[in-house]
């Protein structure tokens, strides 16, 4: 007996249905969820837990949200967020690990600049800058990586990894920034007051690029939770995963990731796309509008 189709396509109401069938409504909708699940479970014909299963195998870190908007993306339309997770808890594909800790921030005895972040309104790439420090375990002891990213695209544009949580961290992904020449004048620099970003040679440097400075207010991380949440997908996603030999081989690592982060990973910040990606909808919806 089958149920769970419509009765309605056959011409029969529910209750005509339930007469038919010696079954009161609530007996009806009951058999019917329970032939609904059996069909589901038998092997071959839920083609979503298939397509869940083969973004989880290429993605391992992606969430439901991620692998549901993943999906939709390539067409799916059954893919909805409810049901990519009911899949996704079936297949057991939630995982974690932890690692050791490592502190990163010592607050600087510079001068802090207010927080110029708070008040901007974005309305395109390269107008704020943001940046922080995190720490990546090495076979003895630790490594520090320290990356600077567009806010308004997530986009990575510097980056670096020393043995050293010395000034001369930060300084290297500034200057990989700044040699793409493609930043605006009074473009912002925001970062926490770390000893690093306050000291006086990265003021400097920063100042001389044009640009403007900007610090969190002390003890607050919100203030700067774009990088909290990039650090923490590249724990999640990358680096907890990973046992690395050396530093040379975390650089490689980082690398590798930050490429594959801004051309393909999708960020739920702006509208599940691609860093570069949105980046490139955005001028051309920019140049269309200007046309007009």
């Amino acid at each position: 007996m089958i149920l769970h189709r419509r009765p309605e396509v056959a011409g029969l109401s529910v209750e005509r249905c339930c007469q038919l069938v010696s079954l009161s409504r609530s007996e009806y909708y009951v058999k019917a969820a329970e032939e609904v699940r059996a069909t589901e479970s038998e092997p071959g014909v839920d083609e979503l837990e298939a397509a869940v299963q083969e973004v989880a195998d290429e993605r391992p870190a992606y969430g439901y949200r991620r692998i549901g908007a993943a999906l939709r993306k390539k067409g799916n339309r059954k893919a909805s967020n409810k049901r990519v997770r009911s899949r996704m808890r079936k297949l057991g594909l939630n995982r974690r690990r932890k690692r050791r800790k490592a502190r990163t921030t010592t607050p600087g005895k510079g001068p802090a600049s207010p927080n110029l972040a708070a008040e901007l309104n974005l309305t395109g790439p390269r107008q704020l800058l943001i940046t922080d420090l995190t720490y990546v375990a090495l076979p003895h002891g630790f490594a520090y990586v320290s990356v600077i990213l567009d806010a308004f695209s997530r986009r990575a544009l510097g980056w670096a990894a020393s043995e050293s949580l010395a000034t001369e961290l930060p300084l290297e992904a500034l200057e990989m920034v700044l040699s793409r020449k493609d930043l605006p004048e009074d473009w912002v620099h925001h970062s926490d007051r770390g000893c690093q970003y306050t000291s006086e040679d990265y003021r400097k440097r920063v100042l001389d690029a044009k640009g403007l400075l900007s610090n969190s207010k002390p003890g607050c991380p919100y203030d700067n939770a774009a990088m909290e949440s990039f650090f923490k997908t590249y724990k999640y996603e990358e680096a907890n995963f990973q046992t690395f030999r050396n530093l040379e081989d975390l650089k490689l690592n980082l690398a590798t990731f930050l490429e594959d982060y801004n051309s393909q990973r999708l960020h739920s910040s702006v509208g599940y796309c691609s860093p570069i990606e949105f980046e490139t909808l955005h001028a051309v919806n920019y140049e269309s509008i200007c046309v007009r």
